[in-house]
């Protein structure tokens, strides 16, 4: 039953290298010792010393003792800065896999370094079974071992002083199998607040979630893994934690698609493509959104736009989101997931034709990394190569909430509300000028008498210049969307606010919004926002 691993490189397994078949079964991946990955975030807020995270995986399979780690921090026109930590033990992350993975955690003084982009090279000397090794960045066969790019920003992320940002869809060291592996929520918790965001999701598989805390390839009636996660929610953190899971469920076609659930307490079954012997119940999307609001939780479509290759459809059952599974109850859809690509285009496009029919369902963005801080290790080619994604990564693309949030319940209050946009990096808003000429957030509904409405936007140096605005108006009438308003910007300008008369608006329907920054490099960043409705 664990058929995953013949798939053809369509299918990007996460880098887990020791999973075999059997004990002698060949592969160029597998190595006598842990997987050993250091990894960083992509972006630092201002004041925000820079964190890097050693992880070592399968150590209660080959043990190993870490003598140092060597971090070299290089920067245009700067000379190269050597940190080196010898007492490794002393940066060791308690948590509670610790039989399974050793973390540690090391952080470099902001003050020490420039603003910009930098460039990290991290090495640890290593004795395993009494050889000395040496693991620059990673030790998995055919990775590039390249340097970890990080962006050292000056200035906050656009909006945050008005506005929350966050990461809706990420996996922690729960998330665990014989493709995988993940860190933990407290590693993950330092990641997201050194990058600037306010809150984040964890949304391990449903499937693992519910396996055996020894041995992921049994299933654990007890759910110890999972009631371990919530404990592990509860400890202290800086940023919000949303507890959530991705839940594996049965769409119209009877094929496995995946649904997140945030802010729940209660496990929810779904295995239909856990790929394991044991097999627990798959719910109906149906079934699985109505567990959800039974727990006061919402329900999001996950990553809707994404296809699956042949193997992955035919062995594990893997689906597509269709229009018959969009009309369920879902309160919102991540339209976005690592970047406004091809998947954002064809989750817009199942999401405009549920808004046409007077559906209100809201955006949100994530980037289902796995650990992914600086780039995504995968395996490209089962048992042969590991590849790298460097546009997949934690806060990539993030869900922003009008208001500053102060809890779980925010967060998930403003989504199903619709008091989100999406956004690579600027801050876009619609607000609305009322009778008594006062300015106003309209985020969700469009007030009654509203003559004009103010497009809000707010960029900087890192993500761009304004260079477009389009304003779409979705007519439940005609069940057609067209553009109300285009406005092209020539003006090195950051912040604009755009007023736009709507009088003429009579028919039912909804206003939304999408903007493009270009950068100096030509490199463009995106912004989104829900519908505003008129009622």
């Amino acid at each position: 039953m664990l058929f995953p691993l013949l798939q053809i490189p369509s299918l990007m397994l996460y880098a887990e290298t020791h999973f075999r078949f059997f004990r002698f079964f060949p592969s160029f991946l597998f190595r006598k010792e842990p997987e050993i990955l250091f990894d960083l975030p992509r972006r630092i807020d201002p004041g925000m010393d820079l964190p890097i995270m050693l992880i070592c995986n399968d150590i209660n399979a080959f043990p190993i003792d870490i003598k140092k780690v060597s971090i070299v921090i290089s920067q245009k026109g700067v000379h190269p800065i050597t940190f080196t930590f010898n007492d490794v033990n002393c940066y060791k992350v308690k948590h509670p896999l610790q039989e399974q993975s050793s973390v540690y955690l090391f952080s470099i003084k902001r003050t020490t370094l420039k603003n910009g982009h930098i460039y990290v090279n991290c090495k640890a000397s290593i004795l395993n079974q009494n050889h000395d090794i040496e693991v620059l960045n990673d030790n998995l066969f055919s990775s590039s071992k390249m340097s970890f790019t990080c962006f050292l920003a000056e200035s906050k992320l656009p909006g945050s002083d008005i506005c929350s940002y966050g990461d809706i869809h990420i996996h922690s060291q729960y998330s665990q199998s014989h493709i995988e592996f993940g860190p933990p929520i407290v590693v993950i918790d330092k990641m997201v607040e050194s990058s600037g965001l306010d809150f984040y999701a964890i949304t391990d598989h449903s499937y693992d979630i519910a396996c055996h805390i020894a041995n992921y390839l049994k299933s654990d009636s007890s759910l110890t893994r999972w009631n371990a996660f919530l404990n592990d929610s509860m400890q202290p953190l800086k940023k919000i934690l949303v507890r959530g899971e991705e839940i594996s469920c049965k769409n119209s076609q009877n094929h496995s698609i995946h649904l997140c659930a945030l802010n729940i307490s209660d496990y929810i079954s779904g295995c239909i493509d856990g790929a394991r012997k044991d097999k627990l119940e798959t719910l109906s999307l149906k079934e699985a959104i109505q567990q959800v609001h039974l727990q006061n939780g919402i329900a999001i479509a996950a990553h809707p736009g994404s296809k699956f290759g042949f193997l992955q459809r035919f062995l594990l059952k893997r689906g597509s989101w269709h229009e018959s599974d969009m009309m369920q109850a879902i309160d919102a859809v991540q339209a976005v997931n690592n970047g406004f690509k091809k998947s954002w285009e064809i989750s817009k496009a199942l999401w405009i034709k549920e808004l046409l029919k007077g559906r209100k369902i809201q955006l949100v963005a994530g980037n289902d990394s796995h650990g992914d801080f600086n780039r995504y290790r995968y395996i490209s080619m089962p048992f042969i190569s590991i590849a790298e994604d460097f546009e997949r990564y934690l806060g990539y693309t993030k869900t922003g909430i009008y208001g500053k949030t102060a809890t779980p319940d925010d967060v998930t209050s403003a989504i199903k509300n619709g008091r989100t946009f999406v956004t690579s990096g600027p801050y876009l808003e619609l607000s609305a000028n009322t009778q008594l000429k006062n300015q106003c957030s309209i985020a969700n509904t469009i007030p009654v008498g509203t003559k004009a409405i103010t497009a809000i936007i707010k960029s900087n140096n890192e993500f761009g210049f304004p260079k477009k605005l389009e304003i779409y108006w979705g007519n439940y009438s005609s069940k057609k969307e067209t553009l109300f308003l285009k406005r092209d910007y020539k003006n090195n300008e950051f912040e604009i606010n755009v007023e736009i008369e709507i009088c003429n608006l009579l028919e039912k329907g909804y206003l939304r919004a999408e903007l493009t920054c270009e950068k100096y490099d030509t490199t463009t960043s995106f912004a989104a926002t829900s519908p505003c409705y008129f009622t």
